[in-house]
């Protein structure tokens, strides 16, 4: 039997349908379940960086645009009010972004009620391994920042030490914890709402 131009195209079609039905079923299957864990780990890390919190309220959207607009050293991606399990304002949760040498790098930094850094943890990010990947492995750089006081700014932050040769993901770092006090100093102001 010989080949033909068409006969080869139709395979092709024929190949690329099943390849993209199977995808799509893969997709329909797996979605749900991506998506619960997403939400499962995104807890677990508002829970890490805020202790005593046990329920975490999204901001509402125009709150939202203004800690956006205020954060300018980094990129505010959420904002969570935390209560305690009295319902009382137990503080904020900032999930903020930064560009580091390989890209961004995704963080939660929990704030008290008062402003000063509670915890932070990092969500993700694509620093060069053994390198740029120290910012979380060495747990040193991350615990400098809890504590930092009600008010901070860029230039307490910049007094904070760096990880020899990972200059730009330290910044990052850095940059993620200024813009959630830029964040903090917008919805801070949201408290009765």
């Amino acid at each position: 039997m010989a080949s033909s131009p068409a006969r080869l195209v139709t395979a092709v079609v024929v190949t690329c349908v099943v390849a993209a039905g199977g995808l799509a079923a893969t997709y329909t299957v797996t979605a749900p379940r991506i998506a619960a864990q997403e939400r499962e780990a995104e807890r677990a890390a508002l829970s890490k960086v805020l202790p005593g919190a046990v329920k975490f309220e999204p901001m509402a959207d125009d709150v939202l645009a203004r800690a956006r607009e205020a954060a300018v050293a980094g990129s505010v991606e959420q904002v969570w009010r935390a209560r305690d399990a009295s319902g009382a304002d137990a503080g904020w949760c900032v999930r903020v972004s930064a560009r580091g040498y390989g890209g961004p790098v995704q963080m939660v930094i929990g704030l008290d009620r008062n402003g000063k850094v509670a915890g932070l943890t990092i969500l993700s990010m694509k620093e060069t391994p053994g390198l740029g990947t120290r910012v979380e492995s060495e747990d040193w750089f991350l615990r400098q920042f809890t504590g930092l006081p009600a008010g901070y700014g860029e230039g307490d932050v910049k007094k904070l030490d760096a990880i020899s040769g990972a200059t730009r993901s330290s910044r990052a770092v850095k940059n993620c914890a200024v813009a959630a006090a830029q964040a903090f100093a917008v919805v801070s102001g949201e408290g009765s709402r």
